[in-house]
């Protein structure tokens, strides 16, 4: 009887806890490219939050020339995109940077708040 009850409560707390470890893969980005054209590749997950943000970093005296799409905002260093109403799969940023810049140069997060659990998330991009 006490092996039945220690299984159902394994269970339980499986069943409770093992979704919210994977929330935070909701939304998920990665650099590719290099020098001075270098792309964030998202990848949205079903169900897509309402909006996220993509917050990029650029390296200190590196300016951005151009993006598509256009940056929501900027201050600094930080660049700011917006993006409201995604639909699940993949969306991508192209940056033209003044400056040749190495991948692991650059730091960027994505934020979101999950569609399921209301968490707020943030993901480094990698």
């Amino acid at each position: 009887m006490k092996v039945q009850q220690s299984i159902f409560l394994l269970l339980f707390l499986f069943v409770c806890f093992v979704p919210s470890l994977h929330a935070g893969s909701n939304v998920s980005g990665r650099y590719a490219g290099g020098g001075t054209n270098v792309s964030i590749n998202l990848s949205v997950g079903s169900p897509p939050p309402a909006a996220f943000i993509v917050l990029q970093q650029l390296p200190s005296g590196v300016q951005l020339v151009s993006a598509s799409p256009a940056p929501a905002g900027a201050s600094g260093q930080q660049v700011k995109w917006l993006f409201k109403h995604p639909r699940s799969g993949g969306a991508n940023i192209s940056m033209r940077l003044s400056k040749p810049v190495a991948i692991n140069q650059l730091r960027g997060e994505v934020r979101f708040q999950h569609p399921q659990n209301g968490k707020m998330f943030t993901q480094r991009i990698q």
